[in-house]
């Protein structure tokens, strides 16, 4: 007898079954597994994101409680991506780490995407007009990351490469973006990250904190004030698509004087601008770079 799901692959499609519950109703069982499936690739996603996030190897209970799900499920879920090598575990540790698979495909990606290869021009300008390094940012969870950078001629941050995960609320281009989320998913970041000090200037009250979002989304860009370094401050401006949701952030970072904000800002805003209508002009524009799973929880099933 061929089971469901091998008839599904080999394309032996039947009729959907319904089976009568307990209140008198009928549930398709068809649409009980599609959702299932659904389910178990948002949790697969949130552990990925997960060990993106941090840049240190992850055990079964810290992933867990990070992408709150039982310790049971986190280990299932686990031994799949391990399998396809999206994941790989330390031997000695028993930790997890994102898998070389995983990095390989990133690493194909960085090349293919559109926005990277229009960033490059853009940044490139940002960089020369100002002197400062230029970077393109995303969201990786409630990090920032490097997606490109061009170095300015007064550049500060050898060491700030592509891919290294940043706390988002402490930078201009990460707080842009968090600006843009719903409340519940920054949630999250105050629940189970906390707001963590840095600098004498961190903003480490989660009131404040809202206050800041509030004010970054009514005036259309970010500003960090030596937030996260003390050495350099960040301006950031939106990279929008048609619905007006981030596709990614523009960063100016740097030892930018205060009375170059104005300029640097109108910049920021008219570069992004149009980096967003050449996207748009195109018809190849990416996901929002909010697009992101919400936490749930689980009973270990």
């Amino acid at each position: 007898m061929t089971s469901p799901a091998t008839g599904a692959l080999n394309g032996d499609v039947t009729g959907p079954t319904s089976k009568l519950t307990s209140h008198g109703g009928f549930v398709n069982e068809r649409e009980n597994r599609d959702a299932g499936h659904v389910r178990a690739v948002s949790r697969a996603t949130r552990i990925v994101t997960a060990l993106a996030e941090h840049p240190y190897p992850l055990g079964i209970v810290e992933l867990a409680q990070f992408v709150r799900l039982s310790p049971a499920s986190v280990h299932r879920i686990l031994g799949t991506l391990v399998s396809v090598g999206w994941v790989e575990q330390n031997s000695r540790t028993a930790k997890y780490r994102l898998g070389m698979h995983a990095i390989g495909i990133g690493s194909v990606g960085m090349v293919t995407n559109p926005v990277l290869h229009d960033a490059r021009m853009y940044l490139s300008r940002l960089a020369e007009w100002s002197g400062h390094d230029a970077v393109l940012s995303t969201l990786v969870g409630v990090k920032a990351v490097q997606l490109s950078r061009v170095a300015g001629a007064h550049t500060e941050f050898i060491e700030f490469e592509p891919g290294h995960p940043q706390p988002a609320y402490a930078m201009a281009d990460g707080k842009l973006l968090l600006s843009y989320m719903p409340y519940e998913q920054r949630r999250n970041l105050y629940e189970n990250d906390g707001l963590r000090r840095f600098t004498p200037n961190t903003i480490t009250d989660p009131d404040a904190m809202e206050a800041e979002f509030s004010r970054i989304q009514e005036q259309g860009y970010a500003v960090d004030n030596f937030e996260r370094f003390d050495t350099g401050r960040g301006i950031a401006a939106p990279v929008l698509d048609a619905d007006r949701r981030p596709i990614a952030a523009m960063l100016c970072l740097g030892k930018i004087e205060p009375d170059r904000d104005a300029e640097i800002i109108q910049q920021l805003l008219s570069l992004a601008r149009e980096m967003s209508e050449r996207l748009r002009a195109a018809g190849d524009l990416p996901a929002s770079a909010l697009d992101i799973a919400m936490p749930e929880t689980d009973s270990g099933h």
